[in-house]
């Protein structure tokens, strides 16, 4: 009897098992869809491995510090930016840990972006790459007065961009240190020429750092006008050219009308764009409440954003540009070089609209500590810039067809009426303080302005569901008149991507006459299919404005078109080396005769120049040719070509201007290098007939030293500028310049160093009274004038700049707001010229400069 029940429990406990066993069969996952996760190859990373069929369907990852809801099968991935979409499989994810951001959305998906299937992975820090950042420096204002040793005060009104209406001082009202914490502190008072104080603080010069992170304990403020914010700016401003170009990445921001809501924001690119993410925290709590914790990661070719360390934003798809080259920063440009920590509680603005009768005035801003941490070992590798993911990409409806003609632009003759075209489409429309109203006249688009408003776009008038295509050319065309002279801004931006620039602002001349303007642009960024074109009529004047025949048509490019000449005068492309796939773009190595040499440019600033190396010279300095190709020569024109250069061992070079296929030669010349950098000038006219692809050809193939170029430069050498009684000479057209930016007619973005350069043939020494056309918006402009006898025409000045101990002569004035960047206004000064060609130059930080005049004193 024993033994029978042994036999029975026996198979009660066989029973119990397949029934176990049956039960877990039909409850598993009957697609198999099980994805695990492991540690992933660099720090502070896991990795995500499972298997799918990838012919029909790819997989999404989303980083959470809470747990997933289960998603509705068949809704489409969410595009918030802690998603990777698509993900493939072993592939890093940052922004993880095993303590706060720990569950992992892992989505099946299909080709419409829809969820198949879904499972949430949990991490472990047995799952998580080990991660440490190391404090390298800090600030927990414990002291009795705020450590100037650290920070700066920036000082004075006037806007700062934005139509703020705060002074910036140093007055401990503003800003000091209470209770262990940073004090910054707005209040309604007449300071200056403004309506309100508050404090800005900066590190630079004191703080800069490339790469990090970086982690701010505050307290917001808010209110209606209200617009506290920790960001950073670089500190080696002009690598990149100005503002947006160079790059700005914004920490924390916050609109005081809506004390629930946190921005994670950068600022790049030429045209302008921005792109970020916003985060509210749980419960309905307002960030005024309480203090938190503000944080990004910022790594090579990633910043990662974070409030309360959850992670809430990840960017790695950015650009820069300056405006004057063809070709974009290589990547991670601007974001590859130090930034500096700026904390600033501003008042009003274009953003947070400005204080009503529901703000409370005094505002304060509290910031408990500012730290900065390294990492201890490597950064991630940049790479290359990651294509866009084509389930991400934000479109809105089908791309519309042309019209007939080519025309993306419908009723651009506004032959029925304002069909198709929006007047001043904001909510509420008197954000800005325009007013106006427009009508259709016999064809032509009519606005009269009762009031301009404080902005341009305060009058608008825009097209939308315009298709944009990336990597194609665009050009916009349209005639505008007004009753007298007043300026209107065009452009064409994407409104679904904070409105980013597909065509850069860019300001027409309007008079009585109907003009014909016409623009031709690349659409550098990805492809969206509702953009708009945009005219904004505001800020400039209240003088009424006529469009008409408006069209933006797509343009063929031509691969073996003739180069155009940069807006510097320069006919070499990327002739810095900083452009494009590993900064050669543009230029091409040749290897022949059983040479073998390579190229290179180093990643770091102060490495960028290009280098090369020879392991197996050739038969003669042909057998290495690092060529450009497609450059316009004309015939009976004298060009200067310049670069910088060095060896690793005295060696030659040679430098030649042929034809496309090298069987004529235009100019050369031959060069001894030594192991310092040096400029070398090249003066040639071109004696031959014309030739629209012509090739600018450095040959190294003969010998074996390792060999450096940079800054290579090929201008036009204009005959002076006679001046006899007076002469009126356009800003833009500039013999030299460094940093500024053509806007139409003017030469503006002006920044401190930069300049413009013009020669003229005086006839008379004597004293000449020199007139600008000039404005600003800013209290802190100046406009000074160096002359230095000679030119690079006349062979006896060397290419660059004009240093203030090598000029003859120098003048200087101050120039104070005059209203706007469009308020024109004149400006006398006076200076002493000899006879003969002399080279002028031009400075002028924080001003527009439209024309200037110099003119003999009798």
């Amino acid at each position: 009897m024993k033994k029978l029940g042994l036999i029975l429990t026996s198979l009660a406990v066989i029973i119990i098992i397949i029934g176990i066993v049956f039960y877990s069969t039909q409850n598993s996952d009957k697609s198999g869809f099980q994805p695990k996760a492991s540690k992933g190859k660099t720090h502070g990373t896991t990795a995500v491995s499972v298997d799918f069929d990838e012919t029909i369907h790819h997989l999404a990852v989303q980083v959470s510090s809470e747990p997933f809801a289960e998603p509705t099968i068949g809704e489409v991935v969410s595009s918030n930016r802690t998603v990777t979409n698509s993900y493939t499989p072993g592939e890093d994810i940052s922004g993880v840990d095993g303590k706060t951001n720990k569950y992992l959305g892992v989505f099946l998906v299909d080709d419409n972006n829809k969820i198949v299937d879904f499972k949430e992975i949990k991490l472990s820090n047995g799952k998580v790459q080990t991660e440490k950042w190391s404090l390298v420096w800090e600030d927990d204002f414990e002291d009795a007065q705020i450590d100037e040793s650290k920070w700066n005060f920036i000082q004075g009104g006037g806007g700062y961009g934005n139509h703020e209406l705060q002074n910036y001082t140093n007055r401990s009202e503003n800003a000091r240190i209470e209770d262990g914490s940073l004090v910054i502190e707005a209040h309604e008072e007449n300071f200056g020429a403004e309506e309100y104080t508050s404090a800005k603080l900066t590190t630079e010069g004191k703080g800069d750092w490339k790469y990090g992170r970086f982690e701010i304990r505050a307290k917001s403020p808010e209110g209606q006008g209200i617009w506290p914010a920790i960001w950073m700016m670089p500190t080696d401003y002009q690598v990149y050219n100005v503002w947006p170009s160079s790059g700005e990445i914004d920490i924390f921001e916050l609109v005081g009308h809506d004390p629930y809501t946190v921005h994670g924001t950068l600022h790049y690119g030429s045209p302008h764009t921005y792109t970020g993410e916003s985060y509210q925290l749980p419960n309905g709590e307002k960030f005024s409440d309480d203090y938190h914790t503000y944080t990004i990661e910022w790594e090579p070719g990633e910043i990662r954003w974070y409030v309360d360390d959850v992670l809430f934003s990840k960017q790695n798809d950015w650009f820069s540009k300056d405006p004057n080259n063809p070709e974009n920063y290589t990547y991670p440009a601007p974001y590859d070089r130090e930034f500096y920590l700026q904390l600033n509680l501003a008042v009003g603005g274009d953003w947070p609209g400005y204080p009503d009768e529901t703000t409370v005035f005094p505002q304060q801003f509290l910031i408990d500590y500012v730290r900065v941490y390294e990492l201890d070992g490597e950064y991630r590798e940049a790479g290359a810039r990651p294509e866009p993911s084509p389930y991400a990409t934000e479109t809105t409806g089908d791309a519309r067809e042309p019209l007939e003609d080519g025309n993306f632009v419908y009723n651009g003759g506004f032959d029925e009426e304002l069909t198709n075209w929006d007047f001043q489409p904001y909510e509420p429309k008197t954000q800005f303080g325009g007013e106006g109203e427009v009508m259709a006249e016999e064809g032509e688009l009519h606005t009269d302005i009762q009031k301009r408003g404080e902005a341009p776009w305060a009058i608008q008038l825009v097209q939308t569901q315009i298709p944009m295509v990336k990597n194609e050319r665009y050009t916009i065309s349209f005639d505008a008149r007004s009753t007298g002279n007043r300026e209107m801004m065009v452009n064409v931006s994407g409104p679904d991507r904070n409105f980013s620039r597909y065509f850069q602002d860019t300001n027409v001349a309007l008079n009585e006459n109907m003009q014909h303007f016409e623009f031709t642009f690349d659409m550098i960024q990805d492809s969206d299919m509702n953009a708009r074109v945009e005219f904004n009529m505001g800020q400039f004047s209240d003088l009424p404005v006529w469009v008409d025949n408006v069209k933006l048509v797509k343009k063929e490019k031509d691969p073996n078109e003739t180069k155009v000449i940069l807006p510097t005068g320069n006919y070499v492309y990327n002739g810095t080396f900083d452009q494009g796939d590993q900064r050669l773009a543009f230029w091409e190595l040749i290897n022949e005769d059983g040479a073998d040499a390579a190229a290179a440019v180093g990643v770091n600033l102060e490495e960028r120049e290009f280098e090369i190396s020879i392991s197996e010279v050739g038969a003669s300095p042909e057998s290495v040719r690092f060529v450009q190709t497609a450059l316009n020569m004309e015939k009976g024109k004298t060009y200067l070509l310049s670069f910088d250069s060095r060896a690793a061992e005295e060696r030659s070079i040679d430098v030649r201007m042929t034809n496309e296929t090298e069987n004529t030669i235009h100019a050369s010349k031959s060069f001894n290098l030594s192991t310092e950098s040096q400029t070398y000038n090249f003066v040639f006219k071109m004696e031959n007939d014309t030739d629209t692809h012509a090739q600018l050809q450095f040959l190294f193939g003969n010998q074996s030293s390792a060999a450096y170029l940079d800054n290579v430069i090929l201008k036009e050498l204009l005959a002076p500028t006679v001046l006899e009684d007076r002469v009126v000479i356009r800003a833009k057209e500039y013999y030299d310049m460094s940093g500024v930016v053509i806007e139409g007619e003017t030469v503006g973005f002006i920044e401190e160093g930069d300049w413009m350069q013009y020669v003229v043939d005086v006839k008379d020494a004597g004293d000449y009274k020199v007139t600008y056309y000039a404005a600003s918006e800013l209290d802190n402009g100046q406009l000074s004038m160096l002359v230095k006898p000679g030119s690079v025409f006349t062979e006896n000045l060397a290419a660059g700049e004009v240093l203030e101990n090598d000029a003859s002569y120098k003048t200087t004035m101050q120039v104070k707001g005059t209203g706007g960047w469009q308020s024109y206004k004149l400006m006398n000064d006076s200076i002493t010229l000899d006879a003969g060609v002399q080279t002028i130059q031009i400075y002028a930080p924080n001003v527009n400069l439209h024309w200037f005049s110099i003119a003999k004193v009798e």
